[in-house]
């Protein structure tokens, strides 16, 4: 059974309306801003984390710098002083003999016995002192060498390069790799030059620190598993990399900002990479800082964003279809109720509100039969109605024809066709037999306005010549619709309270225009005696009942009452003082309906 009324609910149409309009409205209440919230949430915390890893890398950096550049100042200091001394000067100026003599020995042993005194075992490859005049080195880990013995030759060799391309500095430093006869790899040096211009002899004074020495030195193995750190040169060249991953390779850093930081992938992993100017060599100190954790906090973030996701649409599936059964229950049971009125339906209601609304429903329709009922006996009585006034349609036609006879010996006894009598019966005839063939509700504006001028006609034979009445209909207006007999009335209605109290002499005006809806605005004014204030009102109190049987000024509000139903609500009346004196009387209409419109032009039978 439940699964059968579950089939049934879900092939609804109307159920499917209803529960896709409530999951719309439980996910875009409840599921979309928690997501938003999260996305919002896992932005800043991003934000917060990169920041955080920056003010750390930024605190590393600058410590390693600093111990960077306090060697790097140590070492160009003992270069300096080394260079100045007396023994050195006198090296780089003496020419070696064979055999050699004592002074130039001797000065030799003081060099040695200086560069050896500053070597430092954890940091150094060598110290040498170099001078091209005599083409010797002494060298710490060789001791005194020859030109033609010289174990190192790229050390002379990157010195001679790099002056011959920068003859003017004194104090560089460059990358080099050194034999070493133990081992097959060869050695990664740096080398500090301080170079002695001798004229076109030179010499120099260097320290070659060992880069896995000088790692070690400035990071230890717990560092070097949380990223690495590079030293940069002025041409962006990296010279050193305690990875051991990018030496020699370049980076493109920027050098607007003394303290700068981006991202940037390295051998396929992506990396925080910070650098300082360093104050020796043009040289930037860079840590690169590895965003594996950074990356899998993402990944978990956005994990959890799209497992909520998920669970909300299931959550949203699931309150969507408890609410929808709910709100569907009182529709399923109209629906049964329909079918079969006579049943008395009660579907899972605990609080007796659908049972309530299903009596509600049948009292409703016991109302309705007993209105469909009434409305049988109006039908009948309208039919009968109808019949009578077929019957009536004679009446014009014999009157017409009593007229036409009494015409005939009114002509006979005066002998004067013209008379007064005569034009009187031919435009009462006249009239009823326009009136015989107006038997449709609707009718043009040019053939009331032919109807309305018979009946002045009438009025000027009755009270003599003193009424004047004036139309004026715009060229747009002449076809358009009008409830038949309406100029017609309001017309009469000027005569008789406007100007047959002064002596049934005066004029009016008739304004017939198109408005903006499609519709009439119609407008008769007159010069005459008018309506007082408390008359008006008494007109507009009298417009609001339904039937109007006797009373004064009953033709005008029967009139407004049959433009109201023909038109509806949307047609406008106005009744007021005329600037010409008098009253006015305004009707606004719409544009006529269609289910009046099939009456202008219906034959009458």
């Amino acid at each position: 059974m439940k699964n059968h009324k579950f089939l049934y609910r879900i092939r609804n149409r109307q159920f499917q309306r209803l529960f896709f309009r409530n999951w719309i409205q439980v996910f875009a209440c409840i599921v979309l801003p928690l997501v938003l919230c999260i996305g919002v949430i896992q932005y800043f915390s991003a934000e917060s984390l990169i920041r955080e890893v920056d003010s750390a890398a930024r605190r590393s950096t600058n410590n390693t710098m600093v111990t960077l550049e306090a060697l790097l100042g140590e070492v160009c200091d003992s270069l300096e002083k080394k260079a100045a001394d007396e023994s050195f000067i006198s090296f780089f100026q003496m020419e070696r003999r064979e055999p050699q003599k004592y002074d130039y020995v001797s000065t030799v042993n003081s060099v040695q016995r200086q560069i050896i005194a500053d070597y430092r075992d954890n940091l150094f490859y060598s110290v040498d002192v170099y001078s091209q005049v005599g083409n010797y080195i002494v060298s710490t880990p060789h001791k005194a060498q020859s030109g033609e013995r010289l174990v190192d030759k790229s050390l002379v060799e990157t010195f001679e390069n790099y002056v011959g391309e920068n003859w003017s500095q004194i104090l560089f430093a460059e990358p080099r790799f050194v034999s070493q006869e133990e081992e097959n790899a060869p050695k990664r040096v740096i080398t500090i030059y301080w170079g002695q211009n001798m004229g076109k002899q030179k010499g120099f004074v260097s320290a070659s620190m060992d880069v896995e020495k000088l790692i070690s030195y400035i990071t230890d193995e717990h560092d070097r598993f949380q990223g690495a750190y590079l030293i940069v040169d002025k041409n962006n060249r990296v010279i050193m990399d305690t990875s051991g991953q990018m030496d020699d390779e370049y980076v493109v850093l920027s050098a607007e900002e003394e303290v700068s930081a981006m991202t940037a992938e390295v051998e396929g992993q992506t990396m925080r990479m910070f650098w300082m100017p360093m104050n020796q060599f043009g040289w930037k100190c860079v840590q690169m800082v590895p965003m594996e954790e950074f990356e899998k906090s993402n990944t978990r973030l956005k994990r959890l964003i799209l497992l909520i996701l998920l669970v909300g649409l299931v959550a949203a599936v699931g309150l969507s279809y408890r609410t929808t059964v709910r709100l569907f229950r009182p529709i399923e049971a109209i629906l049964r109720l329909l079918e079969n009125p006579s049943e008395q339906i009660r579907i899972g209601d605990e609080n007796g509100e659908i049972q309530y609304m299903l009596l509600s429903i049948l009292e409703l329709f016991q109302k309705n039969m007993t209105l469909e009922q009434e409305m049988l006996e109006r039908v009948v009585a309208l039919r009968s109605a109808r019949a009578k006034a077929l019957q009536e349609q004679m009446t014009p036609h014999f009157l017409n024809n009593v007229l036409q006879a009494i015409n005939w010996n009114a002509i006979a006894e005066t002998g004067d066709e013209n008379s007064v009598t005569s034009k009187s019966i031919l435009l009462l005839a006249d009239i009823l037999s326009t009136g015989k063939e107006q038997k449709n509700n609707i009718t043009s504006v040019e053939e009331e306005i032919a109807y309305t001028k018979k009946f002045v006609d009438l009025e000027c034979l009755r009270y003599g010549p003193g009424i004047h009445c004036f139309y004026h209909v715009s060229p747009k207006a002449q076809q358009m619709p009008i409830p038949c007999i309406s100029l017609q009335t309001l017309v009469e209605n000027s005569i008789r309270h406007g100007l047959q109290p002064q002596n049934a002499s005066g004029n009016i005006h008739v304004s017939i225009q198109a408005n903006e809806q499609q519709g009439l605005q119609i407008r008769v004014e007159d010069d005459g005696v008018g309506f007082e204030e408390a008359t008006i009102q008494h007109i507009y109190a009298m417009l609001e009942q339904e039937y109007i049987y006797v009373g004064e000024h009953l033709g005008i509000i029967n009139l407004l009452q049959r433009f109201r139903l023909i038109y509806g609500e949307m047609c406008e009346f106005k009744i007021s003082r005329s600037r010409y004196g008098g009253a006015c009387v305004e009707i606004n209409t719409p544009m006529l309906p269609e289910l009046w419109k099939c009456e202008q032009n219906a034959p009458v039978h």
